[in-house]
């Protein structure tokens, strides 16, 4: 009986407290699961290494990586809206840790692809439960709960790669096994600390369908702003690094640039949920996509890879992603009772887009200097600036909570 009590005192312990404290083992979790998700590329050229594999096969393991962990996303939170996120949400790291702890196991090459097909369907499986979490959890949290899951995620794309190089400096590969335990961790501690909403969540969604015409038309215009920033900072992380070595930058100059554009994309929507709080949505997404074009447009006229290049890259990802959780939150609030489908629309599959799209940006990079190709995404946030002017009901959204 006892134990019994100590588990619902936890239970009430994190429903108490304002929101960025209830939600903290869910922000932590999501953490740790862009962590898992980080770690694929510093450990490709030891998979080439071991398993002598080509460019293509390589290649090929981001793309099938990359693919089962963002573009499949909308067909979990469409599940989780009819079935209830809460097993998704809570076994999904036990799921995605164990299957990326087997990486280091793998017996060739077929294995490691399998191994990471499944912890990419682990992932799909966890962001949209996570929003949907956080919206039954803290129901009136708005953008605040929102920008605080996206923080988690920037950083933990900040970390894994630093984290899992140290790991395999000091372990090896042989060890590596033993990065499945946090994923364990997490789900035990999900398990213990979170309720269970049970067959009440599972009698509302009774009888959901997934009408694509339904959800589609309200979310669109924000689905496309969201794709134009996904496009803008994917093709960035892309060809930003290739250009500042072009110009002689050395390695830790480049990885400073980027560090630095993943901070500011991690700040942004933090700082857009606040700001919408005293001057409301309208003005912080309008704001938004002016000085990506500015900073764009003007990146190339200053010395190559200077101090001034390096404020605008932070820059860059701020006002990129200052919007982002007003998106997401606005999306959930035109489709109520899809918050998983809709989450994972404007989350996981359209960064899965615009990263699918780098291929395209690829292509024209191989006909024009990249200083035009940088300098032309300015076009991006000029639709987007152009959208919200056009769009009425980016008016009408009622204020942040």
């Amino acid at each position: 009986m006892s134990r019994a009590n100590s588990r619902q005192q936890r239970r009430q312990a994190a429903d108490q407290g304002p929101p960025p404290v209830r939600n903290v083992p869910l922000y932590v979790v999501k953490f740790l699961i862009t962590s898992y998700t980080s770690i694929l590329a510093p450990l490709l050229p030891l998979f080439m290494t071991e398993m002598k594999l080509s460019l293509t096969e390589t290649g090929a393991l981001v793309s099938v990586f990359s693919l089962f962990n963002s573009v499949l996303q909308p067909i979990f939170g469409w599940l989780e809206d009819r079935l209830g996120y809460y097993p998704f949400l809570c076994l999904s790291p036990l799921w995605v840790g164990f299957w990326m702890g087997g990486l280091g196991s793998a017996p060739n090459y077929g294995f490691l692809v399998l191994f990471l097909l499944l912890a990419g369907i682990g992932i799909c499986a966890f962001h949209p439960a996570s929003f949907s979490a956080v919206k039954a959890i803290h129901p009136d949290g708005g953008s605040l709960v929102i920008s605080f899951l996206l923080l988690a995620t920037s950083l933990g794309f900040v970390a894994g790669p630093s984290l899992i190089s140290l790991f395999v400096t000091h372990f090896g590969m042989e060890k590596f096994y033993l990065i499945s335990f946090p994923g364990i961790l997490a789900t035990v501690w999900l398990l213990k600390i979170l309720p269970n909403p049970g067959s009440r969540q599972r009698l509302q969604a009774k009888g959901f369908s997934y009408p694509l015409a339904k959800i589609l038309p309200p979310i669109l215009p924000l689905f496309l702003f969201a794709l134009a920033v996904s496009i803008i900072a994917m093709n960035l992380y892309a060809f930003l690094p290739i250009l500042l070595r072009q110009h002689g930058a050395s390695v830790t100059r480049t990885g400073l640039f980027l560090s630095l554009l993943s901070l500011g994309c991690a700040l942004g929507p933090l700082a857009g949920s606040l700001s919408a709080r005293k001057t409301g949505r309208f003005f912080v997404i309008l704001l938004s996509s002016i000085p990506p074009i500015v900073l764009l447009l003007l990146f190339n006229a200053m010395p190559p890879a200077g101090a001034a290049q390096l404020l605008m890259v932070f820059l860059l990802g701020f006002f990129l992603m200052l919007p982002f959780s007003l998106l997401i939150s606005m999306a959930q609030e035109r489709a109520p009772g899809y918050t998983g489908t809709v989450s994972s629309f404007l989350g996981g599959f359209v960064w899965g887009c615009g990263g699918v799209l780098v291929f395209l940006f690829a292509k024209i990079a191989e006909s024009v200097p990249l200083e035009w190709l940088l300098g032309g995404l300015a076009l991006f946030p000029f639709f987007t600036l152009v959208l919200v002017l056009a769009d009425p009901s980016f008016r009408r959204q009622r204020e942040d909570p």
